[in-house]
């Protein structure tokens, strides 16, 4: 018998940028969300994107579209998350996190 592959819960926080169209925010999200999938994990929820001012800039940007993702996934599917995360230029900064069960 074949053991189940083990997995953790994260949650993955990115921030992206506030010149967008509802439709690139739209796809920006189900872009990650393919992306989790890809890589092993399935979601749990995904929070509804909140626009919000930084306290400095980023990237020449005053505020930006919080987004968060809350997945179970395999232990290293978060490190590949992060090098998609890394390359997509919509996103100003991201954060994935293990969280406790």
């Amino acid at each position: 018998m074949q053991k189940a592959p083990v997995k953790n819960l994260y949650e993955a926080l990115i921030i992206i940028k506030p010149n967008l169209s509802d439709d690139d925010i739209e796809k920006n999200i189900s872009q990650v969300e393919s992306a989790i999938k890809n890589y092993g994990g399935n979601i749990v929820r995904i929070e509804e994107p909140v626009r919000r001012k930084f306290t400095h800039k980023i990237k020449s940007f005053k505020e930006g579209y919080y987004i968060s993702f809350l997945f179970n996934a395999p232990p290293e599917s978060p490190n590949t998350l992060k090098r998609t995360l890394i390359i997509s230029d919509d996103v100003l900064r991201h954060v994935v996190l293990r969280r406790e069960n």
